[in-house]
């Protein structure tokens, strides 16, 4: 991504080209240090990178960073507008960044109509691309932390599925023995967040995501 060379002419770009000379992003200029969009925010712009780069970077509730990813020239950023999504992460120039944007709205309408094909593709691939980016965060922070951020994120399922889903398969997924697992299950299930009886069924979400977030930024 970082190899990418700025894009200086709009013909030489994919957006220009679809755009056949009328292309719908506003260019601007954002100086270093400047924030394109904080962390929980739901952006209403997509982003597309010229020239320069930016760090996203997420943290914690008790402000620990959790993650720290660079992006430069062809980078598309703040897709979340196009889901009315919040945004994991702040995005930050680190130096002089010439952008290209376009309303998460107006996007969405110039790749189709909602049941077209195209738009259609276009959320599942969001929503793929998502759902991977949260699956890094399973293996992030302490057992407890894992077990009860799995459980929230599934709950509905696992309360409905009890037995689909191997306790082994789980383990393997968060980075931890079964036994672990089993010890997390229980600490949790004795604190009165979740009942492990049959599957794992949430009784308390607030405080099993108090859990989560404490546990992971210790």
């Amino acid at each position: 991504m970082l190899s990418k060379q700025p894009v200086n002419d709009c013909a030489c770009c994919g957006f220009g080209v679809a755009s056949q000379g009328k292309c719908r992003l506003t260019p601007t200029t954002r100086e270093p240090g400047s924030t394109i969009c904080a962390q929980g925010e739901r952006p209403r712009t997509v982003y597309f990178i010229k020239e320069g780069f930016v760090a996203l970077s997420a943290v914690s509730p008790k402000g620990t960073e959790l993650a720290l990813s660079l992006r430069g020239p062809t980078s598309l950023l703040c897709t979340e507008a196009l889901q009315g999504a919040a945004s994991p992460y702040e995005v930050r120039a680190l130096s002089r960044v010439r952008v290209c944007g376009i309303s998460g709205e107006a996007l969405a309408q110039w790749v189709g109509p909602e049941k077209g094909a195209s738009r259609v593709v276009l959320d599942l691939l969001l929503t793929e691309s998502h759902q991977q980016r949260d699956e890094v965060n399973w293996r992030q922070g302490d057992c407890l932390a894992r077990v009860a951020r799995f459980a929230l994120a599934h709950a509905r399922f696992l309360a409905d599925r009890p037995n689909a889903v191997r306790k082994q398969v789980v383990a393997r997924l968060l980075g931890m023995r079964p036994e672990t697992l089993s010890r997390c299950l229980t600490r949790l299930e004795n604190d009165g967040l979740i009942d492990a009886s049959r599957g794992v069924r949430v009784l308390d979400a607030v405080r099993l995501a108090t859990v989560a977030a404490e546990e992971l930024a210790a």
